[in-house]
Order: structure tokens, then C-alpha cells, then sequence
């Protein structure tokens, strides 16, 4: 290849890569939700290539005011999810951390409270599913917050709100039961 060419196509390849890191950084911490892969009849309407550009679909107003939700909890919630959790989890894709999907199915409210608060003590009182966790996730400790027991139920109404709304990697909480 010849210097000109080279001149031309390696600024291009280095922006082309640090774009990628940036989208890569973005979806990572859930700052940028990604692309939503779609369902086969999904993929006849969108020419079959597996990605669509739709919004993602989520709860109206009516929907969560059916289920006690309000719209400030739901807020409250999502502000929180983002400033304490999405570093490390997501909701339907294990990041650092496992995907919280179906978290109030698979423990109950006092155990996340605990856990959020001090994981660190409900690893050390031996509790079987905090180990396992703990394990699965090569020992990564996850930090203590200072959270309401309110705080902590706004953020988890916030994930019930998210289930399965986006991403291509459903956690399923089977895995966990398995390993």
C-alpha cells in the first residue's frame, strides 16, 4: 500500500475503532441501551437482519397505576438504578454483576435489602445463595450503600418496570440455580 493511502486509511480505522470503544463504553454501563435483537416474525419486518430500530416498548401510566406504581417511585427509581447500580448491572444483561431481572422472584425483599446495605456480612453469616453469588462472579465484592429500605424499593420497582425490555442476553435464573 502506498504512503497516501495509508495517510488516508489510518486516521479513518483509529476513528472508526474509538467510536466503537465509546458505543462499547456506553452500552456497557447501560448509558446507551444498544440494539434490541429481534424475535423471528420480528426479523421478516425488519428484512431479516436480526436488529430493529423501534423504541423499546414499556409500561404506560394506566399499566403502572394498575400495578400501585407511581410515576415519581418509577423516577426515583430509575435516578437511583443509574447513580448506584448501572455501573456494574443491568437489568437484562449480567455486566460486572448479574442481571437484576427477576431479582424480587428469586429472594425476598429483607434478603436485597440486607444485601444491598452489607453484602459483604450476608456473604460472612454463610447465607448459601450469597456465597454462590459471590462465587459465580469471581469474588467480586459489591460494595455497601447507604440506602432507604424506600430507596432500595424504588430501585427494585424500577427493574420490575425494565424486565425484559431490551438487550440481547437474558439472564435466566436458572444459571444461577445450576452452577
Amino acid at each position: 500500500m502506498s504512503r497516501n493511502a495509508l495517510t488516508l486509511v489510518f486516521p479513518a480505522a483509529v476513528a472508526l475503532l474509538v467510536c466503537s470503544l465509546v458505543v462499547l463504553f456506553l452500552t456497557a454501563t447501560g448509558l446507551e441501551p444498544g440494539p434490541r435483537w429481534t424475535t423471528e416474525p420480528e426479523q421478516a419486518e425488519a428484512g431479516g437482519c436480526g436488529v430493529i430500530d423501534k423504541p423499546v416498548v414499556k409500561p404506560d401510566s394506566l399499566q403502572l397505576n394498575q400495578l400501585g406504581i407511581t410515576p415519581s417511585d418509577l423516577a426515583a427509581g430509575d435516578a437511583l438504578f443509574k447513580s448506584n447500580c448501572a455501573q456494574c448491572h443491568a437489568v437484562n444483561d449480567v455486566v460486572v454483576g448479574p442481571a437484576l431481572a427477576g431479582l424480587d422472584k428469586r429472594r425476598p425483599m429483607p434478603w436485597i435489602i440486607k444485601w444491598v446495605k452489607n453484602s459483604s456480612k450476608v456473604i460472612a453469616s454463610g447465607d448459601e445463595y450469597a456465597v454462590k453469588i459471590f462465587n459465580q462472579y469471581q469474588k467480586q465484592q459489591m460494595p455497601s450503600f447507604a440506602l432507604s429500605d424506600e430507596e432500595i424499593g424504588q430501585i427494585i420497582t424500577y427493574v420490575r418496570s425494565q424486565q425484559g425490555t431490551a438487550g440481547p442476553a437474558m439472564y435466566a435464573p436458572q444459571a444461577v440455580a445450576a452452577n
